[in-house]
């Protein structure tokens, strides 16, 4: 059987087992398995690639890197970090329109270096930071929409979960990585403010005349610093994988261990509390091990049948430059981000993406970074809009939410999707945005 029709007979499969609800990991096994067997003609063959696969994809040593950051996350949210992060942002912010929105943004973005995990992100500041714009008069689509557009944050700027898959798929380093994402999570964190900014210029009546003038009391700086342990955190951890002391999963070890002692100094230790914390930890951890072991399957399957090189010479043959094909890939992206997760994105692209993008000679550091910014559009997109519905679910018990429709959200996320849009079209025409802190 030609490798083109292996493609469409097991592509079909795929997308059929997951509308009908199969889980993504179930379904790359299964596609794999079947892919193999149409290649080679042995069933046999299919299952011992499968063993192999599972026993060598995750036992290097950097796969550590994923439960450390994960109990980094956990950890930083036990020791209320976010709480913390939220109210020095306001009160920093607090004499500037529209301080409230531009606190949510920062304090995002600084819980971003800690979790990894933009829905965590949505589902905190829904709570914290909703109720005081809503009571400052912000209009509801703006309030939801600025929480629901800065949680993307939390995939881009690392620590990031994504990145870490993405580098196993493409087997590039997760250091360089989390190093080459800094400079783009400031610039979209810097675009979303800009973008509330511009909001409130074109619409002033969006908040009340307090929020417009700000506040005229002087800075309590006892609220402003109380997160300073989590900041210097953050910087010892991603400043050290920088400068070459220690490795990134060294680096988690160091974040654990530091967030549990913020954690113990802020009184909030428990042993329930860390028991908790540990199987969270597990449990997140095995989910994202189960599906690296899948898209590990699922890139020897395309391998062995010859899908990627027949789709790598048809790639070539039209003669396009490679800002085409990137461009061309990241429609691909932004268009299954509408009705696929992240990691299941990933899993089923990169496989296929990584080989042609090497073969035109392209940083794949970088390509790893704009893909991850073209996908995560799919968290604020419909009809799938991950962050929004999060940000949905979250508003329950939300004092003054209880009118704000899932319509609304979306509509709210829109300033913030043309800013991710801007950002990426940035990122692609100048890759050394990417690439500078190497």
């Amino acid at each position: 059987m030609s490798p083109e029709v292996i493609a469409l007979v097991t592509l079909a499969v795929l997308i059929s087992l997951i509308l009908v609800g199969f889980h993504i990991g179930i379904s790359l096994m299964v596609v794999s398995i079947l892919g193999i067997y149409l290649a080679v003609g042995s069933f046999e063959t299919a299952i011992s690639v499968l063993d192999a696969t599972a026993y060598s994809s995750i036992r290097e040593y950097i796969f550590g890197v994923i439960p450390l950051f994960v109990l980094v996350g956990l950890l930083a949210n036990l020791s209320g970090a976010s709480q913390e992060l939220y109210n020095a942002a306001n009160e920093l912010l607090k004499r500037v329109r529209g301080g409230v929105g531009i606190a949510t943004i920062l304090a995002n973005a600084v819980f971003a270096a800690i979790t990894g995990v933009s829905i965590a992100s949505a589902a905190v500041f829904t709570k914290i930071a909703v109720p005081q714009m809503n009571r400052l008069g912000y209009r509801k689509r703006l309030s939801v929409g600025t929480v629901a557009g800065s949680s993307i944050l939390g995939m881009l700027i690392p620590p990031s979960i994504l990145m870490i898959v993405y580098g196993t798929l493409a087997e590039q380093s997760v250091g360089r990585l989390f190093i080459a994402a800094i400079i783009p999570g400031i610039l979209m964190t810097l675009a979303f403010i800009v973008t509330l900014f511009l909001y409130l210029a074109i619409w002033p009546d969006s908040t009340s005349a307090e929020a417009a003038k700000g506040s005229s009391e002087p800075i309590d700086w006892s609220i402003a610093l109380k997160p300073v342990a989590i900041i210097v955190l953050i910087f010892l951890t991603l400043g050290g994988i920088w400068l070459g002391w220690f490795t990134p999963t060294e680096a988690g070890g160091v974040g654990s261990f530091g967030a549990l002692l913020i954690v113990i100094a802020k009184g909030r230790f428990t042993w329930r509390g860390l028991w908790e914390t540990l199987l969270a930890t597990g449990a997140t951890t095995g989910s994202v091990l189960f599906l690296l072991i899948a898209a590990q399957m699922y890139s020897r399957s395309l391998a062995i049948s010859g899908v990627v090189g027949s789709i790598e010479d048809i790639v070539h043959a039209l003669d396009i430059s490679n800002l085409a094909v990137i461009a061309m890939f990241m429609v691909i992206l932004m268009a299954l981000g509408c009705m696929l997760d992240s990691t299941s994105i990933l899993l089923l692209t990169m496989p296929v993406m990584v080989p042609i993008v090497a073969s035109f000679d392209m940083d794949l550091v970088w390509f790893g970074i704009v893909s991850i910014v073209a996908i995560e559009t799919g968290l604020l997109t419909p009809p799938f809009g991950l962050s929004v519905f999060t940000v949905k679910a979250s508003l329950a018990g939300v004092e003054g939410a209880g009118n704000i429709t899932v319509e609304d959200v979306f509509a709210g996320s829109v300033p913030f999707l043309v800013a991710m849009m801007t950002v990426l079209i940035i990122l692609v025409v100048f890759p050394q945005w990417a690439l500078w802190l190497f």
